[in-house]
Parts: structure tokens; C-alpha cells; sequence
């Protein structure tokens, strides 16, 4: 009994992240955090697959190496975060993510965006 209570909350903190606001707001959080205390691995962590690969891709190295030196600009708050089904958009207060779910977690893929008139944002972190 007693190992079935202190195993409760383990398992429910490594259950995976509804695709709300609120959810997705903390993993760009959590990926902005990793990336000002130079944790590549944590950051690398918290993007899609596909994104990962790119920032290996382009480069020429291992995520955990080359995300820390990405041009993404420095953001703590979060303004908005909104959901589409299974895509969101977290607005902070220096940086624009795009996320979506994969395998019922959320994922960033693009982050360090930046608004480009009529035309799709420009971002320093995104899939190919």
C-alpha cells in the first residue's frame, strides 16, 4: 500500500501533456529555461523530432551542442498561448514557438519566431 502511494505521483508526473494552453505555454517555458542555463540536452529535449534533426542538420553537429548556439532571443513570460486541435503558438515576451503534439506530449517546432508582415514568421529553430 504504502509503495502504491509513493509511486502514484511518479507515474502521474511522466503521464503525457494534454494538448492545452497552459501545457504548451510550460514547455516553451521549460525550453527558454534550459536555453539560458546552457542545458542543450534539455532543450533538445523539447523540440520535434523533426526539428531536432534540422538544427543537427544545418549545424553539423549534435542537437544538444548546436541548439544552445541557435539565434533564439531570451524570454521568461509567457503572453499568450493558444491551441489549434493539435498545434499551438505560445507568445512570449521576446519570442514566438510553435508547437505540436507527438505522442501525446507537446513538442516545439519552430521557436526564436519572429513576425514577417504577410508573409509566415521567420524563425531561427525549425524542422526542414
Amino acid at each position: 500500500m504504502i509503495l502504491a502511494v509513493a509511486v502514484l505521483p511518479w507515474i502521474s508526473s511522466c503521464g503525457s501533456v494534454g494538448p492545452d494552453a497552459a501545457s504548451a505555454a510550460t514547455v516553451a517555458v521549460a525550453f527558454h529555461k534550459a536555453l539560458a542555463g546552457s542545458d542543450g540536452a534539455a532543450a533538445c529535449a523539447l523540440l520535434a523530432p523533426e526539428t531536432a534533426a534540422e538544427v543537427e542538420t544545418t549545424a553539423e553537429r549534435a542537437c544538444p551542442e548546436a541548439v544552445v548556439d541557435q539565434d533564439v532571443p531570451d524570454a521568461a513570460a509567457v503572453e499568450v498561448s493558444q491551441t489549434f486541435g493539435r498545434s499551438a503558438q505560445v507568445v512570449m515576451d521576446g519570442d514566438v514557438l510553435f508547437l505540436a503534439i507527438f505522442d501525446g506530449r507537446w513538442r516545439i517546432t519552430a521557436a526564436g519566431c519572429q513576425a514577417n508582415g504577410a508573409q509566415p514568421y521567420d524563425c531561427q529553430v525549425k524542422d526542414g
